[in-house]
């Protein structure tokens, strides 16, 4: 999965958890949904600035 899918995703799930008819079942999957793309979003920036990191060192 790509940054900007992640961040797409992430996008949809706040406007679903936004409905006035959510489930608490649907929230709780949405949750956890979006704390595993908050994860992969935060490893892929700090992969990222490391990246930038060596390269700047070169």
């Amino acid at each position: 999965m790509s940054f900007e899918a992640a961040m797409k995703r992430l996008d949809e799930i706040s406007v679903q958890m936004e409905q006035p008819d959510i489930t608490l079942d649907d929230s709780l999957k949405f949750y956890k949904e979006a704390v595993e793309l908050v994860a992969f979003c935060r490893k892929y920036i700090s992969d990222a600035t490391l990246t930038i990191m060596k390269l700047e060192e070169a």
